[in-house]
């Protein structure tokens, strides 16, 4: 069996004061895109991981990494033995904001979920998935959605336009703890303005991209100075307001049109090769994201 483990955008990300549990009440709309790990799952007898692809600081061990530990979770939950080798393809890039980690747990939950035939719902499984991270939940369906509370409780939220993305990828991630850490620190933090999720997810590219902003991009910035020189340098280059998804480092600008993007893509690579891959993704409406389980 063969499962594709897609990235995720952030469109917009409000983050309120820590709970009493350590964690930040979080209000983001998540979108599915067109850059995806694949994981391809074997016969074995006992639970093995094999890592290919962009994998440098992933780890190969079975209880940290998180498709292993979604592996060992859903056996200990059935009350059978985990087996079967998954081999891991990595695209998405570490400590990005991309949800990389994440997604491939989910897609481990879902895979062996058939794979060992439990019958697991959707609901079941995404309540399994909060296990392996706040972002995971999400990417059981995979589909557009307001996620609010750790990032567990979703709403749908219907896209009308086909939109596009263009990414820019740093060679460094930047660790979402120390982006967190830095947040609680600030001073002069205020209360996140509310933004009308509903209107925007009729809106085009343009209105999309005035009006969503992620808090955590300033302590992002504080965190990692350089990311900020980015996307100041992004900005003026292209013309467009440019975004950090999640806690970062991966960068982006919403766009209407695919040919704009490409061209975008093409000239901002060749000036920021050094600094930054650049990736034109789709981003997928709700229920648009292709069969999970490609064989």
């Amino acid at each position: 069996m063969r499962i594709h483990a897609p990235a995720k955008l952030n469109l917009g990300l409000r983050v309120f004061p820590r709970r009493g549990d350590d964690y930040h009440e979080i209000e983001s709309w998540m979108v599915p895109i067109s850059l995806y790990d694949t994981l391809t799952l074997q016969p074995d007898s006992e639970l093995k991981l094999t890592l290919t692809g962009r994998c440098a600081g992933v780890s190969a061990d079975i209880q940290t990494n998180l498709a292993g530990r979604a592996a060992t979770l859903l056996a200990a939950e059935a009350g059978c033995k985990a087996q079967g080798h998954i081999l891991l393809h990595k695209v998405t890039p570490v400590g990005g904001g991309l949800g990389g980690g994440s997604s491939d747990g989910a897609a481990a939950l879902l895979a062996l979920n058939s794979l060992w035939r439990l019958e697991n719902t959707e609901e079941r499984l995404e309540v399994m998935a909060l296990a392996l991270g706040s972002d995971a939940p999400f990417f059981i369906r995979a589909t557009s959605a307001v996620c609010r509370g750790r990032g567990e409780w979703m709403q749908v939220l219907p896209l009308r336009n086909r939109l596009y993305a263009v990414l820019f990828i740093p060679p460094t991630g930047i660790a979402t703890r120390q982006v967190y850490e830095r947040f609680d620190s600030l001073p002069d933090r205020r209360p996140s303005p509310d933004i009308n999720w509903t209107a925007l997810g009729d809106a085009g590219a343009e209105e999309i991209n005035e009006k969503i902003y992620n808090d955590l991009a300033e302590p992002a910035f504080a965190v990692a100075p350089w990311l900020g020189e980015l996307r100041d340098d992004l900005w003026q280059q292209t013309g467009r307001k440019i975004h950090v998804s999640g806690s970062g480092s991966t960068l982006f600008v919403v766009l209407d049109d695919p040919g704009e993007a490409a061209q975008m893509a093409q000239s901002t690579s060749l000036d920021m090769a050094n600094r930054c891959d650049t990736v034109v993704v789709r981003i997928y409406r709700s229920g648009e994201y292709p069969a999970r389980v490609v064989s």
